[in-house]
């Protein structure tokens, strides 16, 4: 045991829940304290009740280092002493910041916060006439302040800013939210942060996040770090030609046909993990036509994915109904079977898998995106080359 008597059971998968967590030597002396800082509340959100002694080894940093650390969060309310004495142990104060996901679905508008664990302390919605931007907005700006005040005026005061993963145009949702801090990212790059910070990641971190709406988009995570791509073009698997008609993935696989059942699902406020048995004959037929072309289409997508990139895990799902995507992946594991087997095997496809966080995985990620690069690393940045900690 790396620890002996203090070793403590989750330390064994921190390294491999993502990047490693390592500390900064690269830098000037005061972002490196910073960055160290984040590291350790990284390290703290992802292991509750570390020792000093865990946190050094964990992070990379010296113990006197740590102790530092561990004294300035402590000041600001981010962690607390959750045992004493000489081996005292620390954990994350959930209430020490907050963070808003805003998360537009069609014509719906959907806003959460979480705390810095990432749970959910309150949730509004608010429906749009139309899915169009000038509806959308004023209702985004009603979901977020119905959700600010179920949060309750003190505790607003600790809001970190608001995310939000949508294809609008960023400039008009942040004057829509003024005057708090906006931080806009695309719908498939705020579900990849979410499933890389509060789902299940494969251990190297390296996975693909796709979603299926009225555009088929993904987010690649490299060793815990987005991949980016040439003028942030990444992800956009809607565009490759697939199946023996070559016809796009985005019109084979595309959720168009199923949006009335959808929408009516969501309006019912209905539960979002069973949306199967609530059709009708209409719309279980109109599931099975989506099934059959989008699993086999999105077969020959996720063997071009794989043959690149290696990932450890595919996600899908986005914002569909639990049932829903559970069904597509076990539609799609028949056919991974088929052609792991066949003549024409590919050498790697992962398994694909329901996104771990369902369909919240867009909310969830984009409710985190306040806290990235203020209070937490950010897997948008680069990976560090190089360097060791600075204590």
């Amino acid at each position: 045991m790396p620890f002996g008597k203090d070793y403590h059971p989750r330390i064994a998968s921190l390294r491999e829940r993502g990047a490693p967590l390592r500390g900064s030597a690269g830098r000037n002396l005061v972002h490196a304290a910073d960055h160290n800082a984040r590291v350790t509340l990284e390290a703290l959100r992802r292991g509750e009740g570390l020792t000093r002694l865990q946190l050094a080894e964990v992070t990379g940093l010296s113990a006197p280092g740590i102790t530092n650390i561990i004294r300035r969060l402590e000041e600001q309310g981010l962690i607390r002493a959750v045992s004493g004495g000489r081996g005292a142990r620390f954990g994350i104060e959930g209430d020490g910041a907050y963070g808003m996901g805003v998360d537009v679905d069609s014509r719906f508008v959907t806003a959460a916060i979480v705390d810095l664990k990432g749970r959910i302390v309150a949730r509004a919605r608010r429906d749009a006439a139309s899915a169009e931007v000038d509806d959308v907005l004023p209702q985004m700006r009603a979901a977020a302040d119905a959700a600010l005040a179920a949060l309750g005026p003190a505790r607003a005061e600790r809001l970190a800013g608001i995310g939000i993963g949508t294809p609008f145009d960023a400039g008009r949702i942040i004057e829509a939210l003024a005057p708090h801090p906006v931080h806009v990212e695309r719908s498939s790059v705020a579900a990849a942060l979410g499933e890389r910070l509060l789902g299940d990641p494969p251990p190297d971190g390296s996975f693909v996040q796709v979603l299926f709406g009225r555009e088929v988009r993904a987010g690649l995570m490299i060793r815990g770090h987005l991949f980016h791509g040439v003028s942030d073009r990444a992800g956009r698997i809607g565009q490759m030609r697939t199946g023996e008609d070559g016809e796009l993935l985005e019109d084979a696989a595309a959720i168009t046909e199923l949006r009335p059942w959808l929408d009516r699902h969501i309006e019912a406020g209905a539960d979002p993990d069973r949306f199967l048995d609530t059709l009708d004959d209409k719309g279980r037929a109109a599931v099975e036509r989506w099934l059959g072309r989008a699993a086999g289409h999105f077969a020959d997508a996720a063997i071009a994915i794989s043959g690149f990139l290696a990932p450890g895990r595919i996600f899908v799902g986005g914002r569909l109904p639990r049932d829903l995507v559970e069904l597509f992946a076990t539609r799609f594991a028949a056919i991974r079977m088929a052609r792991m087997t066949g003549p024409t095997q590919p050498q790697w496809l992962p398994e694909i898998v329901p996104a771990t966080l369902g369909p919240d995985c867009v909310l969830l990620g984009a409710a985190m995106l306040p806290f990235l690069g203020t209070l937490l690393p950010d897997p948008r940045d680069p990976p560090d080359v190089g360097g060791g900690a600075a204590g």
